[in-house]
């Protein structure tokens, strides 16, 4: 096929987004203008994303190391809402509850979370604890998230779910391999399969844990747990 040929076969079939005289018509032109205004939206969107992240992270571990004092010294009310904690210099501490609902999207958020459910468990509100364990357990800090499972277990066995908390129990020691937790999750999964009266599963995590975890005090409660069932250890 010559090239006259070819050229008259463009012709005859012009490209809808083409204009007579060649080049790409004004409507095409304002639609790639408008793409490219919306990648150039969208890319300066992400950067405006991270840094807000980068910003709100920092105020959330700020926030936290303030208020943690409370939690560790044991004064739970305190530590979850701040009443009566005076301010540091012009700013107001928060507590955990508030550093859980403001900033829930940042790591120091969920650990807040995590602390916060502690908090409402141990006060005896596991209704409370429990959307708080389930914030913390979306953390990308291992620990945080076995923590969060284990809250969430120790909800159920508040409730009588015996069954349901062993579970969690399990599935905590099973995420903690290589952590150093899994000996005590096992064994509280132990515990609360035996409140259940399953006896055989209950059985099988005593032995794993006096067994692989021997000479620690979970291995000795797991032993104890194995006499109470008139099991005995190979």
């Amino acid at each position: 096929m010559s090239t006259e040929n070819a050229n008259d076969i463009v012709e005859t079939s012009p490209s809808p987004n083409r204009e007579d005289g060649g080049g790409f018509s004004a409507s095409t032109i304002r639609t790639y203008i408008i793409i490219a205004g919306v990648i150039v939206v969208a890319i300066a969107g992400i950067f405006w994303w991270n840094n807000q992240q980068d910003q709100r992270e920092a105020e959330a571990t700020v926030a936290l190391s303030r208020i943690r004092p409370l939690f560790e010294a044991g004064e739970l009310q305190k530590a979850l809402t701040a009443d009566s904690v005076p301010n540091i210099g012009d700013e107001k501490v928060v507590g955990l509850q508030y550093i859980a609902d403001e900033y829930g999207g940042t790591d120091a958020g969920k650990t807040a979370s995590l602390m916060a459910g502690n908090c409402l468990l141990v006060l005896g509100k596991a209704s409370e604890a429990r959307p708080y364990f389930e914030k913390a357990q979306g953390s990308d800090a291992i620990v945080v998230e076995i923590g969060a499972l284990k809250g969430l277990a120790a909800c159920q066995e508040f409730d009588g779910d015996y069954s349901g908390a062993a579970e969690l129990y399990e599935k905590a020691g099973d995420r903690g391999t290589k952590t150093g937790l899994e000996d005590r999750c096992y064994l509280y999964a132990g515990l609360a399969y035996e409140k259940a009266g399953n006896k055989e599963k209950a059985g099988q995590l005593f032995t794993k844990v006096a067994e692989k975890f021997e000479g620690t005090e979970s291995a000795a409660g797991a032993k104890s747990g194995l006499a109470r069932l008139g099991m005995a250890i190979d």
